[in-house]
């Protein structure tokens, strides 16, 4: 197991709709001003600023310790190295892969109806919104989980568990969000802290039957990920 050192940046991978509103407060606890952000603005389609983690540390009190929070994403090439390369102190909630895909649906939709920013994606209406789609047509038009797009790229089947250990401080789950943070709290030998679930989007459509099954056939290997983190944490 990896040894957590104050003197590098702890980074938070937020995979969306993985806790990640609950585990920021949770790290605003322990860091304080020291938690920075990292999220695309999507109204405006601005990309997450760019910390200077080196500067900030120079300034910082001894034993102060920084950790950096949000949504680094492959795709959009705000990935942690596109930003941070070679960072060896990440940490990251994961979630049932399929849970994670519907949730997302009933997110964007909840955001929608509220005029929230989760509706935009792009500077643009989100796709489920602008095509009107039912929990069905998102999981018949859209098969691929963006699990990997929030996590370290170059990742696959051969070797994902040595990049996990290479990379990874921690990595919990949202099913045992509470466990997960005491385990942390652990590791950064910080206090814990007992946390609430928020921003939880309810499923109001039926899931369609076999779905589930489909999925993890089309994800094999973000499927791989979440059960070997399960079976680590027990």
């Amino acid at each position: 197991m990896k040894t957590y050192s104050r003197k590098k940046p702890l980074i938070s991978m937020h995979i969306p709709k993985c806790a990640g509103t609950s585990m920021r407060h949770v790290l605003r606890q322990w860091f304080k001003a020291n938690l920075l952000l990292h999220y695309q603005d999507e109204r405006r389609s601005r990309p997450p600023a760019r910390h200077a983690t080196k500067r900030r540390f120079r300034l910082l009190r001894t034993n102060r310790a920084i950790c950096i929070h949000g949504h680094f994403d492959n795709m959009r090439g705000t990935g942690v190295d596109d930003y941070y390369p070679g960072s060896d102190q990440l940490i990251s909630i994961l979630r049932d892969p399929f849970d994670l895909h519907v949730s997302t649906y009933f997110y964007v939709k909840r955001e929608a109806c509220n005029g929230g920013e989760g509706a935009f994606l792009d500077g643009k209406e989100h796709p489920i919104v602008a095509n009107r789609w039912s929990l069905e047509d998102y999981l018949a038009g859209n098969r691929r989980s963006f699990l990997l797009r929030f996590l370290p790229s170059g990742l696959s089947l051969d070797n994902y568990r040595r990049v996990l250990d290479e990379r990874f401080l921690f990595i919990g789950l949202m099913e045992r969000f509470q466990e997960s943070v005491d385990a942390l709290a652990g590791l950064l030998d910080l206090p814990s802290i007992s946390v609430a679930t928020v921003n939880v989007s309810p499923w109001d459509e039926p899931v369609p039957a076999g779905a589930r099954e489909e999925f993890a056939h089309e994800n094999l290997l973000e499927t791989a990920i979440y059960d070997d983190v399960r079976e680590r944490l027990q």
